[in-house]
């Protein structure tokens, strides 16, 4: 016995299957319906996510403002400094001081070499003759790291630096280019690079002078001086050798007046007798 069937898929087979046209266009239309439907609920939810997008960039960027405030007053060293890139110079108050204090105490830079250095973190006319003219001439260390002063502002910075030549105070500035020495441009005290310049361990021995004191005989009166020896010569400090001593003359014997007497011989005279 046959039941009765649904009469409204009964319908819908019936109007499908009837007509292949009519199949592949129903695929069509149900297609449609769920792209149109997908493009609305992306344009309700990508609304939403953009908002949250919004306030998650401004937590990260308060985030990094807040992160970049302790950054900036980091103290960094002239090693640090040294191996920085070019970019990174001006990054911070510390780092553009720095990099001036390691750039202005070369010696060993060329003229050019030195004021382009200098020309990286301040404006170029700024590096002048004047500011050539107090370029230390002797060596220069930098002993320790930047230390940056407390409550200085938020425009304007003043870092120390410690040398070897005495305390180099550098002001620096915020600007489009990142931080930059401002003007006038700091140098250091001539006369404190020459007294701190050592001479290089050259000691200057004392000078002893060696006085040679002869002494001096004087005779008794009645007694004539004795010509056996000569005073040594002052420029001379060894004693003349015997040879050259001058020795006293013979006497010469006084002869006496009359005959000549003959000696008495026990021998005869040779020869005849007169």
């Amino acid at each position: 016995m046959r039941t009765g069937a649904n009469p409204i898929t009964t319908a819908i087979r019936s109007w499908v299957l009837r007509s292949p046209g009519r199949l592949a266009s129903g695929l069509a239309i149900m297609v449609a319906v769920l792209y149109i439907a997908r493009l609305i609920v992306t344009a309700v939810t990508g609304a939403e996510n953009s908002g949250s997008d919004v306030r998650a960039h401004d937590a990260d960027t308060s985030n990094t403002s807040v992160t970049s405030t302790p950054a900036a007053a980091e103290e960094v060293t002239e090693t640090a400094v040294a191996t920085m890139s070019a970019s990174s110079i001006g990054r911070s108050p510390a780092t553009a001081a720095m990099y001036y204090a390691h750039a202005f105490v070369d010696t060993t830079a060329s003229p050019t070499q030195w004021a382009v250095a200098l020309s990286r973190v301040t404006r170029p006319e700024r590096v002048n003759d004047t500011l050539a003219a107090a370029r230390p001439t002797a060596p220069v260390s930098i002993l320790g790291p930047t230390r940056t002063l407390p409550g200085t502002g938020t425009t304007g910075t003043i870092v120390e630096i410690d040398t070897s030549a005495g305390t180099m105070t550098v002001a620096v500035t915020d600007t489009d280019d990142g931080w930059q020495v401002a003007s006038p441009l700091p140098t250091l005290d001539l006369d404190d690079v020459a007294a701190a310049t050592p001479t290089a361990g050259r000691t200057t021995a004392p000078t002893t002078t060696t006085t040679t004191t002869t002494p001096t005989t004087t005779p008794s009166p009645g007694t004539a001086p004795s010509p056996q020896r000569i005073p040594e010569s002052p420029s001379s400090s060894e004693p003349a050798p015997p040879a050259q001593q001058a020795t006293s003359p013979a006497r010469i014997p006084v002869p006496v007046p009359g005959t000549i007497p003959i000696p008495e011989l026990d021998t005869p005279l040779p020869g005849p007798i007169a």
